[in-house]
């Protein structure tokens, strides 16, 4: 029984996690919106960034 409270216990802190991920980046899109609507936050997970990490970093290796 133990561990099954564990188990559960895990997955609501992951899930507060996941949940206070999403209000926080909700809140700084907001923010974006409403006051620096020219701004650009930076991208850092956008498929071009990958690609120049990956030809930097990967590519070299191999």
């Amino acid at each position: 029984m133990d561990v099954v409270v564990i188990f559960i216990k895990v997955l609501l802190g992951l899930a507060a996690l996941l949940f206070l991920g999403v209000l926080f980046f909700s809140f700084l899109k907001y923010l974006k919106k409403t006051y620096f609507p020219n701004w650009k936050f930076p991208d850092y997970f956008s498929v071009g960034y990958a690609e120049y990490l990956y030809k930097k970093y990967i590519k070299k290796s191999v």
